[in-house]
């Protein structure tokens, strides 16, 4: 069996990621599935803290996976307040 990854965020990061489900973006699962893949692009860096960048990074990865930018579609009211 496989330890689940410790992935540990800065303040900011992980208000980030609070805020992105408050806003309704991600549920508790897409919001877990933001932290595992955090894990996986990290690698063996696993003990230094995600900052904001990188879970900004991450979470554009994960909410538009065919490369749209927010601009159109469910975030565009939300875009510049989030990713800018």
């Amino acid at each position: 069996m496989n330890a689940i990854p410790d992935v540990r965020l800065t303040g900011r990061a992980a208000r980030f990621v609070q805020m992105l489900q408050d806003f309704g973006h991600l549920d508790s699962e897409s919001a877990d599935r933001l932290l595992l893949g955090l894990a996986d692009t990290r690698g063996t860096d696993v003990h230094g803290m995600v900052d904001l960048l990188e879970v900004k990074r991450a979470a554009a990865m994960l909410l538009f996976p065919d490369g749209t930018d927010g601009h159109t579609g469910i975030l565009a009211q939300d875009w510049a307040i989030l990713f800018s």
